[in-house]
């Protein structure tokens, strides 16, 4: 199964781009310096279909054999090499991956208000031999990461890539790092837009669901980025080192391999800039996440409060009111006799009281028995005892040590 490649290759006058069958190329014998970009659909797995061009592949590039295998292809990131032996003396092979999450705008809708997102997963492999073959295979790369490749290109050393293999991840670090330039300001623009439009209105709306989704963006940017830093770590360690094992090195080929070691720090120190701002946007967005929960918080705890107020209001009206009727509901009871002169019964006519009296049958109409203070005589001490209470109950309870 054929794979189409755009190839990058190293001329007397420059670099030059063609179109080629991946195989073919692997086959041929040049050994200008050159970048291969193609895509891993037909690759990923152990698909019956592509099983020679994976055995071309981890002879071309000396790739362990394990590395197409899902745990490999779904990483987060990794960096190997090996060095030739024997015949293949100064051969030098790498392999690396590098992961970068982009936000991006959904058709027909406002960024950051709304967005879509996408994985750039990134494979790298790297050959390399003074006197042979000299290629960087680059997989998934999007367009605006082969463009700036291509654009490094021009201004690059050509005496770089025939002294040193890692001037080709130079150029490839420096492709990595625009791109990642562009996901962390994305993803700023969307933590931005959390901060700028944080619920200020008496009853707080909130938008969890943004607000999970918007952290959970920048948490993979963190995590890529600590992944990134590491790589690029062990791959300026392994640089140094190969400098310092090789013997006879002539001063101007030292020179370049310190200017491209020199290189790498400086992409490694861009990235780790980068993974310092996507640590504070996690810690800043987690500032809104705990303001949001605050606000809602205290909102709904004032509305409680001014519940809790009326529940007092009305459970004090009750109680103000409750001696008053305690007191008649006792004086209605058919216990009590209270017929006066007037042959009236008290405490409003109870079922113990005259008839006669009860059904107004005299000259006078309505009238008023003179026992009726004996209702008041209880009703306003035992209101005013109630309303005492209740107004000290709190200092009562604290003397008992009850609360």
């Amino acid at each position: 199964m054929s794979i189409k490649a755009k190839i990058y290759e190293q001329r007397k006058d420059g670099w030059i781009a063609k179109d080629e069958d991946l195989e073919s190329y692997l086959r041929s014998m040049s050994t200008a310096p050159s970048f291969v970009f193609a895509e891993s659909d037909i690759l990923k797995g152990n698909q019956p279909s592509s099983t020679s061009l994976h055995y071309m592949l981890e002879e071309f590039y000396q790739m362990p054999n394990d590395i197409w295998s899902k745990v490999h292809w779904e990483s987060n990131g990794y960096y190997g090499c090996s060095d030739g032996r024997d015949e293949d003396f100064g051969r030098h092979d790498t392999w690396f991956r590098f992961l970068v999450k982009q936000l991006f705008e959904k058709p027909g809708k406002k960024f950051p208000q709304d967005y879509d997102y996408d994985w750039d997963k990134l494979g790298f492999f790297t050959t390399w031999k003074k006197a042979g073959r000299k290629c960087m295979l680059c997989l998934d790369c999007p367009e605006d990461l082969v463009q700036g490749m291509r654009k490094t290109l021009d201004t690059a050393s050509p005496d770089h890539f025939v002294v040193d293999p890692y001037a080709f991840h130079q150029v490839a670090i420096r492709g990595i790092v625009n791109l990642y330039d562009k996901s962390i300001w994305r993803i700023r623009d969307v933590v931005r837009t959390v901060e700028k439009t944080r619920p200020k209105a008496r009853k707080p709306e909130v938008d969890y669901d943004h607000l999970h989704e918007a952290a959970r963006h920048v948490i993979h940017s963190t995590e890529t980025l600590q992944v990134s830093t590491q790589l690029l770590e062990q791959m300026i360690m392994r640089q140094r080192d190969r400098v310092s094992w090789l013997p006879n090195i002539p001063e101007e080929e030292m020179v370049c391999m310190r200017q491209i070691g020199d290189n790498l720090m400086f992409y490694h120190g861009m990235i780790h800039a980068f993974k310092c701002r996507s640590e504070s946007m996690q810690a800043r967005h987690q500032n809104e996440i705990q303001l949001a929960f605050n606000t809602v918080a205290q909102y709904h705890s004032h509305v409680a409060a001014i519940d809790s107020a009326a529940m007092k209001v009305i459970a004090a009206l009750t109680a103000a009111f409750l001696p008053a009727t305690f007191v008649s509901a006792i004086f209605s009871m058919s216990f009590f006799n209270n017929g006066g002169d007037n042959g009236t019964s008290a405490g409003g006519g109870g079922g113990g009281g005259s008839s006669d009296g009860a059904s107004g049958g005299n000259d006078e109409g309505w009238s008023l028995s003179d026992k009726f203070w004996i209702y008041w005589a209880f009703a306003v001490p035992l209101t005013v005892a109630t309303i005492v209470l209740l107004a000290f109950s709190k200092q009562i309870m604290r003397r008992l040590n009850m609360i």
